[in-house]
């Protein structure tokens, strides 16, 4: 991993400050690898992602979510002497769809969070400009929080109370 020079910097110090000027919101702060920190947006308990990756897998299911485990990875496949990569480059772990029928991906991070590489932000940019839900999960406290308002169970609830519809 390379450090990142004086030059840089000062460019990316240059970037925030015209994007505060503009009104924008400014880049989060980025490694020297172009990946991002994560932490949680609400508090969660600290796991390990793959007990988190359990949890989140069976909140989804039991709130009417079809998803699927997406691995992704490269290595030698298949016991031949050939490196090959497989699954989508930066992909959530979870690839599914929600009740309304969205495209839905969740990546899972430990629980005090994780790191975002570079492909993943690509990935998440991607799917949401193509009006799909990519999130990065650290809990189900976060799941509940950014998830359940997305489920139909929710918005029949939000229809019930309005009484015009049901």
């Amino acid at each position: 991993m390379t450090r990142q020079t004086k030059a840089t910097k000062f460019a990316r110090i240059a970037q925030m400050t015209r994007a505060i000027r503009e009104g924008r919101k400014p880049m989060p702060k980025m490694r020297a690898d172009g990946s991002v920190g994560t932490k949680p947006t609400v508090p969660c308990p600290d796991l390990p992602e793959s007990e988190v990756m359990a949890l989140v897998l069976s909140w989804l299911e039991s709130h009417g979510c079809v998803v699927d485990r997406m691995n992704n990875g490269a290595g030698y496949l298949n016991g031949r002497e050939e490196y090959g990569t497989y699954g989508i480059i930066g992909g959530g772990d979870f690839v599914g769809m929600l009740p309304d029928g969205r495209h839905l991906e969740i990546e899972c991070k430990k629980g005090k969070g994780g790191s975002l590489s570079k492909e993943q932000q690509k990935r998440m940019r991607r799917v949401r400009r193509a009006n799909g839900v990519y999130e990065v999960i650290h809990g189900v406290p976060e799941l509940e929080y950014k998830i359940f308002p997305l489920t139909t169970g929710h918005q029949r609830g939000m229809i019930d109370c309005l009484g015009d519809r049901k």
